[in-house]
């Protein structure tokens, strides 16, 4: 198939759905933009860009005929691409749409292609993330709930409700992600999500502030002062993991 490369801008509103009606439009008119933009960093753009209206039933008809012509792997390759923190990703991601169309190959296989090694890149970095917040996490009980605030850069949140609902399958659990602006509830082990959420309001019992309190003190009684290395610290928990941990409030 030959996709014709133009110097056109587009911009949409930043979902998935409206970056499948991106994808609709590039495959059906076979151009590719030069630049895709979201609402966020067009303010940043000097030059005229086209907007693309979001058409959710065109972009639910556009998820079925990618998994019905995709491998699965690539399938997914691509929704964990769209998920990651990646300057130009739509772009990339169009890119990697039209190999999997043509090659039929796994997308991971096809890492000499600069758009690929961009994704695989930042994906290795969403996944890292994830793994990271798994441990460095910290909830306080409100209530009947357990509550905590993440500042991730990646779009994780989705990626790190699993394992909570595995973990703890009897409580709820609420994690707000400050960057996205989405609210993850878990419930006996069922998820959902709130989007442009605003942070909810929760109120530290006397009993969470002292277990918190507690936890300080025996942190500090416990660190040995003459074996404190703040490089070998920060190598192991960076400096961005700690603005929402109790250990370091």
């Amino acid at each position: 198939m030959h996709i014709e490369e133009t110097n056109e801008i587009w911009e949409y509103d930043g979902s998935f759905y409206g970056f499948l009606t991106i994808v609709y439009q590039a495959f059906i008119k076979k151009q590719f933009p030069d630049i895709i933009l979201t609402q966020d960093i067009a303010v940043e753009n000097l030059f005229l860009s086209r907007w693309i209206d979001t058409d959710e039933p065109l972009a639910k008809k556009m998820y079925e005929r990618l998994n019905k012509r995709l491998r699965k792997e690539n399938v997914q390759f691509i929704i964990d691409g769209f998920n990651c923190s990646l300057k130009e990703k739509e772009r990339y991601l169009l890119d990697a749409i039209q190999i999997a169309l043509e090659s039929k190959d796994l997308l991971t296989n096809h890492l000499g292609h600069p758009s690929i090694l961009a994704l695989e890149k930042s994906l290795k970095s969403l996944f890292r993330e994830v793994h990271l917040f798994t441990g460095f996490i910290r909830f306080e009980s409100v209530g009947t709930l357990l509550y905590s605030t993440i500042t991730p850069k990646h779009f994780s949140l989705p990626y790190l409700c699993p394992h909570f609902a595995q973990r703890y399958p009897q409580e709820k659990i609420m994690i707000y992600d400050e960057t996205h602006r989405l609210l993850g509830i878990i419930e006996q082990g069922h998820i959902h999500f709130i989007e442009n959420s605003e942070p909810p309001t929760v109120d530290s019992q006397e009993s969470e502030q002292m277990i918190q309190e507690n936890w300080r003190t025996f942190l500090k009684a416990v660190t040995i002062q003459e074996r404190h290395n703040e490089q070998t610290q920060l190598s192991h928990l960076p400096m961005r993991y700690r603005g929402n941990m109790i250990d370091f409030n």
